[in-house]
């Protein structure tokens, strides 16, 4: 197991590939733009809960400047859009800023699986 199967937070598509090959742990994957106020507010957040689910989960930011093909791939039209994997199976999308119990709610299911 690599070293980044081992940290939680992580950027790029190649760590999320690598993350997927590799890990047991559901995959949070931020996608973001530079210029985006609603990412720079829900990043607290993702990160809080992450770090709430004890090792449980990663979570893999993504300039969506720097990785059009991956958005364009999953069908991303916005930033901030939020997915959740498990290996390579989406199991949440979550598009645009919504309150923090959606996030909090499509994590826990994601957790319990």
């Amino acid at each position: 197991m690599s070293e980044l199967a081992n940290s939680i937070f992580s950027q790029g598509r190649d760590s999320l590939e690598q993350l997927q090959q590799e890990s047991p742990h559901p995959i949070l994957v931020k996608f973001v733009a530079p210029h985006c106020p609603s990412c720079k507010t829900l990043t607290p957040i993702l990160e809080q809960l992450v770090n709430e689910s004890g090792g449980k989960m990663h979570m893999v930011t993504i300039d969506m400047t720097e990785e059009p093909e991956l958005a364009m791939e999953l069908g991303v039209r916005s930033a901030p859009t939020v997915f959740l994997f498990q290996g390579k199976e989406v199991l949440e999308q979550i598009g645009g800023l919504k309150p923090k119990k959606t996030y909090v709610e499509a994590v826990e299911k994601v957790l319990s699986v």
